[in-house]
């Protein structure tokens, strides 16, 4: 049952057809959200889901938006037509993305995990912050991992890449170098899709703090795992090891620790866009504790994500990737 407390308030969430992005969706909506945009790669996708949640909910604040967010040019698209409908929002939560299987390519160049997580949000993103389109007090919320933490079992293979922790590297001969052949998937061989997954993640960390150094003031900018959530679809491509560890995990997960429902997940997000339980401190990720998958949220501290260098290294390769012209110094 919806409420008033958030009467008046705006949000755009991608990937809102199902998983996390739906079970947010329908969060925004009973907090008395006014408006919520459900970004979704087609529009029948994006029709189903509305209509689901306008029954679950028993309100209708919901309207929907085509974009894939792997591919730059539906992006562009997608955030010309908000800045067509010109209204701003309070809460922007990107949260689609996907684990990678194989090795795949967008039509741009840029592999697909990189892509949906962080390329096509970037765009939107920028498009919005442009057009002044986040609201004062506004808060963007980037989709995260503990696997950037770097301090998972080693048997789920979700370590990060050297070139995460700054150590000389298969993927170029400098730090800007090694972020541009990662997201290209050029000038080097042995893809390991949860590998790449969780060197992705590291990127999505660095994004919030760099994003946050160069728009200072009324928006803030997070970086969010909503830990394990073995009720979503994201892992839907693992094969091997990882997917026979997270079968396991969704007969006992949750009697562990290791797994939590989906609506505790979106959870997570709600509570860094409205601040609960906060303060939370504006370019910071956060997750589980360390070398934990669910549980309270705690503000990252690990080593590699908090460089102030790799950071701005990262956002200036994104800046690229993406098109997006960097504001005038």
């Amino acid at each position: 049952m919806a409420t008033t407390e958030f009467q008046g308030r705006t949000a755009l969430v991608t990937g809102a057809n199902s998983g996390l992005g739906f079970e947010a969706a329908r969060q925004l909506a009973e907090l008395g959200y006014e408006s919520v945009v459900l970004a979704c790669r087609t529009q029948q996708k994006a029709d189903v889901a509305k209509a689901e949640l306008a029954q679950l909910t028993g309100v209708d604040p919901f309207s929907t938006l085509v974009v894939d967010v792997a591919e730059i040019g539906s992006s562009r698209a997608a955030a010309g037509e908000l800045v067509a409908r010109g209204v701003g929002f309070d809460s922007v939560l990107l949260n689609a993305g996907m684990v990678p299987n194989a090795l795949d390519r967008t039509s741009d160049g840029i592999e697909m995990a990189f892509a949906s997580s962080l390329v096509g949000h970037h765009v939107v993103t920028a498009e919005l912050l442009n057009a002044g389109l986040v609201n004062d007090g506004g808060v963007v919320v980037l989709v995260g991992s503990e696997a950037a933490n770097d301090d998972l079992p080693k048997a789920m293979g979700m370590s990060v890449y050297d070139f995460v922790r700054g150590e000389p590297s298969k993927f170029g001969a400098t730090p800007e170098e090694a972020m541009r052949n990662f997201a290209r998937a050029e000038g080097w061989s042995g893809f390991d899709g949860n590998r790449q997954y969780s060197s992705t993640k590291a990127f999505s960390a660095w994004w919030s703090a760099a994003m946050a150094r160069r728009h200072p003031g009324a928006v803030s900018f997070h970086t969010v795992s909503p830990g394990s959530n073995l009720g979503t679809n994201a892992a839907r491509h693992v094969t091997g090891p990882l997917k026979l560890m997270l079968g396991v995990m969704g007969k006992i997960g949750r009697y562990v620790g290791m797994d939590q429902p989906v609506d505790k997940g979106a959870r997570r997000y709600i509570d860094v866009l409205h601040g609960n339980d906060g303060p939370y401190r504006n370019g910071a990720t956060y997750t589980s504790r360390p070398k934990k998958l669910t549980g309270p949220l705690a503000e990252s501290k690990a080593d590699h994500l908090l460089v102030i260098e790799r950071q701005e290294e990262a956002l200036r390769v994104v800046d690229e990737l993406a098109g997006v012209e960097r504001p005038a110094s």
